[in-house]
């Protein structure tokens, strides 16, 4: 959506937990971004060490370790929470409750996609509506955002223009690159284990299928995978259609439903997870019919659309700025 933009305004942001894979993926967009800077970083792990450690910046700023006290007399205007599920509201709780509370508060973690107080946005598909959903404390307001899964934005990317049409249960069997598994060490970002290797796990009740079921309003069925590459979600998806619909038919739907999206691109040919790595765009294409039976692939960078490029993109729409600027240069004029 094109919206009217003050070029002057400046915001600041600090993330908390910026060693994960997805916080060093942000800072390095809004590193770039012409409108958002980097006022803090806090990192336990990391406290002491330089913005270096993280990414590639002519930045002075210093890692430290911030308390939730430390955090909310800040008066930054974005605060990005990068945290493990389960550590996020003892932040939220110091950051609501003082007078000059955040514009934004994004939450990259799994805990708040199901609270109604939180805006769960796929950018795409909820993006707009960011505004209309407040936090209202006295004569403040801030905007809580959730930010989606990587594996359920792309199965909810591929559905969604067809939901109506929909019957039944579909079924998504996804691969993903160790990097989703996170930095911490387990079997799952293993390399001895994944060599030669792609690894089945969470076969049914994975936080994913709950997700996209919610929002989508539609109960799915999803099995991931991981392998031994590094970033990449493919995703095959098969579902039963309440009307026959050609290729041609679902590539015209697609286009359309996603032509002011420049981030979603639909392709004839089956996208590969090649075509999406270390890029901020989602390819959906690979439409195949056999009479009412549909199967369709997406594919995206779960690092970038599916968690950082989409969380700046969100925080974009919160702060009323072009959904792509940091991430469209040429689409932004700046």
């Amino acid at each position: 959506m094109s919206v009217q933009q003050d070029h002057n305004q400046k915001y600041s942001l600090g993330i908390v937990g910026g060693r994960g894979y997805v916080g060093q993926k942000l800072l390095d967009l809004v590193n770039q971004h012409p409108q958002i800077s980097i006022e803090w970083i806090s990192s336990r792990q990391l406290a002491g060490q330089p913005i270096q450690t993280l990414i590639e910046t002519d930045a002075t700023l210093a890692i430290e370790n911030l308390t939730p006290e430390d955090i909310a007399e800040r008066k930054t205007d974005v605060v990005v929470l990068a945290l493990p599920n389960g550590l996020s509201q003892k932040f939220v709780n110091k950051l609501l409750a003082v007078k000059h509370a955040p514009k934004v508060i994004i939450d990259l973690s799994g805990d708040n996609r199901f609270d109604s107080k939180w805006h769960y946005s796929v950018s795409e598909i909820h993006g707009e509506l960011i505004n209309t959903v407040k936090f209202n404390k006295k004569n403040n307001s801030t905007i809580l955002i959730s930010n989606p899964g990587c594996y359920a934005t792309a199965i909810q990317l591929a559905l969604h223009p067809i939901k109506s049409w929909i019957k039944g249960s579909p079924s998504c069997f996804g691969i993903s690159g160790f990097s989703g598994a996170g930095t911490k060490p387990s079997l799952n970002n293993d390399p001895a284990h994944l060599k030669d290797n792609i690894v089945p796990y969470q076969l049914i009740r994975h936080l994913h299928e709950r997700e996209v079921s919610t929002h989508l309003d539609l109960p799915v069925k999803f099995t991931p995978h991981v392998a031994e590459f590094f970033a990449g979600i493919s995703m095959t998806i098969h579902c039963q259609l309440t009307m026959h619909l050609s290729e041609d038919n679902l590539m015209a739907l697609y286009q359309q439903f996603y032509q002011k999206h420049p981030l979603i691109q639909i392709c004839k040919e089956i996208p590969l997870i090649q075509q999406v790595v270390n890029s901020h765009n989602c390819h959906i294409g690979g439409f195949a019919v056999n009479g009412n039976h549909l199967v369709l692939v997406s594919c995206l960078d779960n690092l970038l659309k599916g968690a950082a490029s989409q969380a700046l993109q969100n925080i974009n729409h919160a702060l009323n700025l072009d959904q792509t600027l940091g991430l469209l240069q040429d689409k932004t004029g700046v």
